[in-house]
Order: C-alpha cells, then structure tokens, then sequence
C-alpha cells in the first residue's frame, strides 16, 4: 500500500497559477438620486459623460461595454455618470432627453456636447476626447 502511495506522489505534478493584480480605479459612477448627480457632475473637478439609459434599452446596454472601455482609457481624466431615465425622470427631463441611449458630456457644470444612439468604439472615442481636450487646455 506505501508503495502504491510513493508511486502516485512521484508522478503526481503540481500545476501552480500566478495571478496579477493591480489597482484599477474605475470612473464610472450610477447616479440614485439628485443629491448623487449633483455631487458628480455638477460639482465635479474632472469632466464628466452622462449615460442616460434604461434597464428595458437593447441599444443601451450594446453601448455600456463601449463606453465603458472609452472611458477606461482616459486613465482618471473623464468620469462616467450613469442616469437610469425610469430612476430619475427629473434629472433627463433637464438635460432634454427623450431618446435613449443619449450620452452628454459636461465640464465646469456645462454641456459640452450630446450623443443620440448607438455608436461606434470611434465615434465614442472622438466624443471623448474632445471633451478631454478641451479641459487639458482650460488649465
């Protein structure tokens, strides 16, 4: 029986796995009331894009992932604040929105820009690069 043990352990291999970990410091923030949105983007130091989605929105959901990503690249320079319109009907009735998936992107409390629909990795990253931009020459 020891044999058969000592047989087994001596061809028995042991597989190791290394796993990388890193800090990544998300932006993307989900607004639950007006208090909330007026901490994140009203008063907020960097520049911001407002998602404004629903939960029932096929489109929104196809443009989370992509935004998301954009947003990542920018590494801390742009925030992402995500507005569920059946959540806070009175925050996209200020900001006009009738349409989702609506992106607006505001800087210093002001709307710099707005995006109806579905769109592209491009179109998204020209969207947000502006807006970047155009705080790095504020400074």
């Amino acid at each position: 029986m020891i044999s058969n043990i000592a047989k087994t352990m001596s061809t028995t291999k042991i597989f190791t796995r290394k796993f990388n970990t890193s800090t990544i410091r998300r932006r993307i923030i989900k607004i639950q009331d007006k208090e909330d949105f007026d901490k994140y983007v009203i008063q907020s130091k960097e520049p911001v894009v407002i998602d404004f989605f629903a939960t029932w929105c096929g489109p929104c959901k196809m443009l989370l992932p992509r935004i998301e990503k954009v947003i990542e690249e920018y590494n801390d320079t742009v925030n992402l604040v995500k507005v569920d319109i059946d959540d806070n009907a009175e925050i996209a009735m200020d900001y006009g929105v009738s349409v989702v998936p609506e992106l607006i992107a505001i800087k210093d409390g002001q709307v710099q820009g707005k995006m109806i629909g579905l769109q592209d990795e491009d179109k998204l990253k020209t969207f947000v690069s502006k807006l970047v931009e155009s705080n790095v020459n504020k400074k």
